[in-house]
């Protein structure tokens, strides 16, 4: 199955308010899907629908294969696993949170002990098994209710901004969760950056609307005679573009230099270093050229340059490294 999801012609509405409009949108089976964009741009609402926990007000969802929202629906719900910004736990102590969400899905009981285990293993959280909620921490409780779903054993993961409320050293283990998980996963993030270090699989929503952008390197600005002005920087755009209000820039599709590059890119700006962070397995530069950038370059770019905080720089990229929408 190559598609988890496949949507056609989506809206959602609350009242006469239209949140969602998606004319055609794919989300790809067995993938990590980050799912970016601003508060109020719709991210809540799509999870909710894409988790069954609403229904669109017109449109057409296909579920592995089948259309949803008719009738005849098979209890899809069961299938997915389902994680809020701040989930809710039951009183008692984890293994009695995660028991009672296997009784729930109806999991014979002698599979219980070994899924309970598997699950709490497998996020280094075994020593929390007999420790009730209360005594939780807030990056505890987080990982104790993944472990509740990882126990279902769901077709699709859903996690909706899940490093909001965690602390560092969480997000460490979330991070490395989410990049070697091997089923469907999808998940929300205000950390734009963070979440296209984890995956190359991107949604992105403005107003609503899915974007061909990451939102890193985000700018607004005026179109005019096929460049790009956000007032401090002149910008040049994929040839015959026509219309449109924001560009971004592909971060991981900046070339950095010491001086300035003789090639056929076609936008070149010179700034200066402002911070250099380890996201992953790559480097995150950030430059201030007019504009603050955000570069993603690896660790043997970052060697051979020999960057540091406060030396001049300069930015390449194509015109065709720009989206504008």
């Amino acid at each position: 199955m190559n598609h988890a999801y496949h949507l056609t012609n989506l809206k959602f509405s609350y009242g006469h308010k239209e949140i969602l409009n998606i004319e055609s949108l794919s989300i790809k089976s067995n993938k990590i899907t980050a799912l970016f964009g601003a508060n109020g741009s719709g991210k809540s609402t799509l999870l909710n629908i894409l988790a069954f926990l609403i229904i669109p007000t017109q449109g057409q969802l296909n579920f592995l294969g089948n259309p949803a929202f008719t009738k005849k629906n098979p209890h899809y719900r069961k299938q997915i696993a389902f994680l809020t910004q701040r989930p809710y736990l039951l009183h008692g102590t984890v293994k009695q949170n995660i028991s009672t969400a296997l009784k729930i899905r109806h999991i014979p009981t002698p599979q219980h002990a070994e899924r309970i285990a598997t699950s709490l293993d497998h996020l280094g959280i075994a020593n929390l098994a007999e420790r009730t909620v209360d005594e939780l921490s807030d990056g505890e409780k987080q990982k104790s209710a993944l472990a509740r779903a990882l126990a279902l054993d769901p077709d699709i993961l859903i996690l909706d901004e899940p490093f909001s409320y965690l602390d560092q050293a969480s997000k460490n283990t979330l991070e490395s969760f989410i990049k070697h998980y091997h089923k469907t996963l999808i998940f929300s993030t205000h950390n734009r950056l963070q979440g296209y270090a984890l995956t190359g699989e991107v949604i992105t929503l403005v107003a609503g609307k899915p974007v061909k952008s990451s939102l890193v390197n985000l700018f607004s600005g005026q179109l005019s005679n096929n460049t790009f002005n956000t007032s401090q920087l002149t910008i040049t755009p994929p040839d015959q573009t026509t219309a449109g209000t924001h560009i971004s820039i592909d971060p991981s599709q900046i070339v950095l230099s010491k001086s300035p590059l003789s090639s056929s890119m076609r936008n070149h700006f010179q700034g200066r270093i402002t911070a250099i962070t380890e996201e992953l397995n790559n480097i995150l530069v950030t430059v201030n050229a007019g504009e603050t950038f955000h570069v993603v370059i690896t660790h043997q770019a970052s060697s051979e340059l020999r960057l540091n905080i406060g030396d001049k720089i300069w930015l390449n990229f194509k015109s065709n490294a720009v989206t504008i929408f």
